[in-house]
């Protein structure tokens, strides 16, 4: 009796033939790549400062409990994110996923609106510079006068900052991906030991105790408040899809980007919420 050898698993660029594309780009990146890919796009540091005084005006120190419910959400939506990269391992994440589950017109909507969401959160994100670079050293500060963002000057070296940030990453995203990968992996460890550091150094220096985060600080309307102060952790908590995006340049898509997507989403929770904590914060109650 003949017997059959089991047939070997399909390969990276075999899987992508099956959805009608040729393999084209280099599969330089790997697992931690992957990984940093999401974890950066959510930038737990740059979105925690921007946003932190938000959430706390509105919510007062108990707004640090919509941190763990948006984070639960959000694992929700990155449990289905991470099932689609395995089944959808191509590039276009949001796109490829909705036009795949429903239409090519749906699938055009759903692309456009991740453009113009991402165009949105770039940019807010890079005009945050403003907030730390010139308080580290006033050269910075380009346009002579006030840095504060809401007055004439700050705003405008806020706008000359972003570019020239944005400048940069579209060349790094052009020349080569694996230069793209480099640099994205030592930001992303750079700003992992950072946010270790900040905490550890929050906590060392506590000024409240633990009951601090049952108050409202003083807030009508509690309920309210706290769902307008949960704006803070649903701004940073995005973009964790980003693994996904970069399946055609991921080695075993299948496998590595489903578990990026949810390694970063955990990592950045644990880390913003831990660097959020209003315990750790020098505002009063």
């Amino acid at each position: 009796m003949a017997v059959t050898a089991p047939s070997s698993p399909p390969t990276d660029e075999s899987a992508l033939q099956t959805f009608g594309y040729r393999q084209e780009l280099h599969r330089s990146m790997g697992r931690y790549a992957s990984f940093a890919a999401g974890f950066s796009f959510i930038s737990v540091l740059t979105t925690v400062f921007q946003f932190f005084a938000f959430g706390y005006a509105f919510g007062g120190p108990a707004f640090f409990w919509t941190w763990p419910v948006v984070l639960a959400g959000q694992i929700l939506v990155a449990l289905c994110f991470a099932e689609l990269a395995a089944r959808y391992p191509i590039s276009g994440s949001i796109y490829q996923w909705s036009t795949r589950l429903s239409t090519a017109t749906f699938g055009w909507f759903a692309g456009w609106i991740m453009i113009l969401g991402q165009i949105v959160v770039i940019a807010a994100a890079a005009l945050a510079l403003q907030m730390v670079l010139p308080a580290i050293w006033p050269g910075f500060q380009l346009v002579g006068g006030d840095p504060a963002p809401t007055t004439a000057t700050g705003a405008a070296n806020a706008a000359i900052l972003g570019l020239i940030l944005l400048a940069l990453t579209t060349t790094v995203n052009v020349v080569d991906n694996r230069v793209l990968a480099r640099i994205n992996s030592i930001g992303v460890t750079a700003e992992i030991v950072g946010a270790i550091l900040i905490v550890v150094l929050l906590l060392t220096h506590a000024e409240h105790g633990p009951g601090i985060t049952f108050s409202t600080g003083g807030q009508g309307g509690a309920i309210g408040a706290l769902l307008v102060g949960s704006f803070t952790a649903a701004y940073v908590l995005i973009g964790f899809d980003s693994a996904g995006e970069l399946s055609e340049e991921t080695r075993s898509p299948r496998l590595v980007a489903p578990r990026t997507i949810l390694t970063a989403l955990t990592a950045a929770g644990v880390l913003g919420g831990s660097s959020c904590s209003p315990v750790c914060s020098p505002l009063p109650a």
